[in-house]
């Protein structure tokens, strides 16, 4: 197999990936001698394409366990006189990707029978790659060979946004929580600080912009910042991303990726779940004995089912006594998209109760119609008790400008 670089120039290298007993190896092969109707010898881009290859291995967050040259004659060799590979190498280490492609040629150069200096000899790289096993050799080839493309970073800000109560996991599986986003910090809640600590806008700006522009990052201070911690949690969030340990390397693999995933004997279960005990009550308050009631938002009458006791303030951030607030704290939302606009930003009521929108770049037909239709309609649950917990929203989620 050859690689395409980043232009889109197949480069003259083979390397084939491999089983390698619990791991993946790269095997590339050896450069040199004439080629039949070629100016140039057999995988004269050696050199271009392992430096390619090594760049997207660290992209997939790989470790190269070990590497020896494999050719005929060295193999006659014990294992420990061809080894290449003093140490694991974490690649998410290795900012000199080129640095570290010439001391495994230099390497090469003294091994074998009359060592030669021959930096472009076959050579054979263990690794270790969250998310692949022995068997995904193939899936892991076609990966090295085809140029990167994870899309765009998307925003810090909205993407906090939509994170606000729900308990985010470092990789080292410790808790945080947001709750509270303001345009250029956000407040996070641990289990050592139940009262928050603030984190800027720009450290998880920074963070997006390091995995989607190199495929993986190292989570520590000195490439995330000081929370770095909580940035790799927020960024564990997205779609795709896996995790390796010691150190801990973020990896983001496209969408598409198939992660493995536990295979269960039984499908079913019994579990312990929290139950909101106000949830009831609040329903029927919301709808005073109605079987048809209108939507706060949009206006339009549904039967009870098809409306939602909708918080106001993310409940999972409320205190007990605004959760007890029940005529004020949520209000009717449809389920035919307003409770879900509402829930992720989209919507907002202003301070005269007005409601606001925000068209998101894509949005059209349908979805683009209701947002206009609410555009600046009167929230029917707007009133001076529930005005703190529509600010609240407008503040903490709405992605809009207040």
């Amino acid at each position: 197999m050859r690689a395409t670089d980043d232009a889109g120039d197949e480069l003259n290298a083979e390397f084939e990936v491999e089983p390698d007993g619990d791991h993946l190896a790269l095997v590339m092969r050896s450069a040199g001698g004439k080629v039949a109707g070629s100016p140039h010898g057999r995988n004269h881009q050696y050199n271009e394409a392992l430096e390619l290859l090594l760049r997207r291995l660290r992209e997939l967050g790989a470790v190269i366990v070990s590497g020896v040259v494999d050719s005929a004659t060295a193999r006659k060799l014990p294992e420990e006189q061809r080894s290449i590979v003093d140490s694991p190498i974490v690649l998410a280490e290795t900012p000199d990707v080129e640095a570290l492609r010439r001391r495994l040629g230099r390497a090469q150069g003294r091994i074998g029978q009359n060592p030669d200096g021959n930096a472009t000899k076959l050579i054979r790289l263990r690794l270790q790659i969250a998310g692949y096993a022995a068997d995904d050799a193939v899936r892991l080839a076609a990966e090295l060979a085809k140029p990167s493309n994870r899309g765009t970073a998307p925003d810090a800000l909205a993407l906090l946004r939509s994170l606000i109560g729900d308990p985010i996991t470092t990789a080292t599986g410790k808790v945080n929580t947001i709750v509270e986003v303001t345009p250029k910090r956000v407040r996070v809640t641990t289990e050592k600080s139940p009262e928050g600590q603030w984190v800027g806008v720009r450290d998880v700006e920074g963070g997006l912009a390091k995995l989607y522009g190199q495929g993986s990052v190292l989570v520590n201070v000195e490439v995330l910042g000081h929370r770095s911690s909580f940035v790799g949690a927020v960024l564990l969030t997205i779609p795709g991303t896996t995790c390796t340990l010691d150190p801990v390397v973020i990896t983001l693999h496209d969408t598409k990726f198939p992660v493995r995933i536990q295979k269960f004997e039984k499908l079913d279960g019994i579990a312990q779940v929290k139950i909101r005990k106000e949830q009831s009550a609040l329903r029927r308050l919301l709808l005073g004995g109605r079987t048809t009631a209108p939507c706060d938002l949009c206006g339009h009458d549904y039967p009870g089912d098809f409306l939602v006791a909708a918080h106001i303030k993310k409940r999972s951030l409320c205190t007990d006594d605004e959760r007890n607030d029940l005529a004020n704290v949520a209000m009717l939302a449809c389920k035919f998209g307003c409770d879900s606009l509402f829930e992720s930003g989209h919507v907002a009521v202003n301070d005269t109760g007005r409601v606001l929108v925000w068209f998101e770049e894509g949005f059209r037909g349908r979805l683009h119609d209701h947002l206009t239709q609410l555009d600046g309609r009167a929230c029917g649950a707007h009133r001076t008790g529930s005005h703190p917990y529509f600010t609240w929203h407008r503040t903490n989620v709405y992605r809009g400008l207040p």
